[in-house]
C-alpha cells in the first residue's frame, strides 16, 4: 500500500519592497501545533483580562463598601452626641421632679426605676456597636416614659393644692449678684476658724432690692448693728420659714401677709458683715437646710 503523503501549507510572507518575499512551509501537525499554542495564548489572555475585570469590579466594591462603613460610623457618632444631650436633659429633669414630688407629697421613685433600665440580649443581626446605641436608646424612652408619668402624677398634685406649693421658697431672694459664700462648712471670716454656714450669701450693691421666695407673713422684723444686722423672717407655713438679714432697708411690718416676689428690703451691709450682701436662710421644721436645693427656674413656679 502506497504511504499517504502529509499535506503541507505554504504561506508567503511579503514584508517591505525592498525585502524578498520569504515562503514558510508547514506540515499539517506542524500548522496545528502552531494554531494550537496561538489559541491557547489567546485562552490564556482572555482569562487574565476576565480575572483582571473582576478583580477591578471586587476593588471598585470594596472602596463602596468602605465609603459606606465609614458614613455609617459617622451617623451612629452623630446619633451618640444627641442621645446624649437627650441623657443631660433627663438627668434635669428627674433632679426637678424629684424636687416636686418631695415638696407635693409624693412618695419619691427609686433611683434604679428612674434609670429606665431594659433587659435581654442584643439582636443578632446588630453589631456590637449599633447594638449598644440601640440599648442606650431603649433606655432613654423608657426613662422618658417614667419622667412623663412623675410629672403628671406631680401636675395633678399642683393641681390638688397650689396654696400650699405658692409658700414654699422656690426663687431667688435678688437678682442678679453672685453668691459669696454658700451653705456649710467654712472658715468664719471673723474669726479664722472653721464654722457652720447656716445659708447663702449673696454679693450686690447696697440698695439692691430683695424679694420674698414664697408667700407668707412677716414673723420678725429686727433692726441691729450686730449678728445678723437688720432682719427680716417670714412664716410660710408647713413649717417653712426664711430668714433675710444684712438688710439695709426694711420695708415691711411684723404681721403683714406677703406675695411671692414682693420687696421686703434692700441689700445692705449692717450687723456682723463684712460688706454689702444677703444671708438668706431657709428653715423647715426648726431646722436649716441648704436653701439652692429650693431654688427653681421660673418656668417651674407655680403662681
Amino acid at each position: 500500500m502506497a504511504k499517504k503523503k502529509s499535506q503541507i501549507f505554504t504561506f508567503v510572507l511579503i514584508r517591505e519592497t525592498e525585502h524578498p518575499i520569504r515562503q514558510v512551509r508547514l506540515k499539517a501537525w506542524q500548522l496545528r501545533m502552531v494554531l494550537g499554542s496561538v489559541g491557547g495564548i489567546f485562552v490564556v489572555l482572555l482569562a487574565l483580562s476576565a480575572l483582571g475585570l473582576a478583580r477591578s469590579t471586587d476593588m471598585l466594591q470594596l472602596q463602596r463598601l468602605t465609603e459606606e462603613n465609614q458614613r455609617l460610623h459617622r451617623d451612629i457618632r452623630i446619633v451618640e452626641d444627641k442621645a446624649g444631650g437627650v441623657e443631660a436633659v433627663l438627668q434635669e429633669i428627674d433632679q426637678v421632679q424629684r424636687w416636686a414630688r418631695n415638696f407635693t407629697g409624693l412618695e419619691a421613685m427609686e433611683r434604679d426605676i428612674t434609670a429606665g433600665g431594659v433587659g435581654g440580649p442584643a439582636p443578632v443581626q446588630l453589631s456590637t456597636e449599633v447594638a449598644g446605641l440601640d440599648t442606650r436608646l431603649e433606655r432613654l424612652s423608657g426613662q422618658a416614659m417614667i419622667l412623663r408619668t412623675s410629672a403628671q402624677d406631680v401636675l395633678q398634685a399642683v393641681r390638688d393644692d397650689k396654696e400650699a406649693l405658692s409658700r414654699i421658697p422656690s426663687i431667688r431672694p435678688i437678682m442678679g449678684g453672685r453668691i459669696s459664700s454658700r451653705y456649710g462648712r467654712r472658715v468664719d471670716p471673723f474669726t479664722g476658724r472653721p464654722s457652720m454656714h447656716h445659708g447663702l450669701d449673696f454679693a450686690a450693691r447696697r440698695g439692691t432690692p430683695i424679694y420674698a421666695s414664697a408667700n407668707g407673713r412677716v414673723k420678725k422684723v429686727r433692726r441691729s448693728n450686730s449678728g445678723y444686722g437688720n432682719e427680716v423672717v417670714l412664716d410660710h407655713g408647713n413649717g417653712f420659714q426664711t430668714r433675710y438679714a444684712h438688710c439695709d432697708l426694711i420695708m415691711v411690718s411684723k404681721g403683714q401677709k406677703v406675695a411671692r416676689g414682693e420687696i421686703i428690703a434692700t441689700v445692705g451691709n449692717t450687723g456682723r458683715s463684712t460688706g454689702p450682701h444677703l444671708h438668706y436662710e431657709v428653715i423647715e421644721s426648726k431646722d436649716s437646710h441648704n436653701p439652692s436645693r429650693y431654688i427653681l427656674s421660673k418656668e417651674f413656679i407655680v403662681d
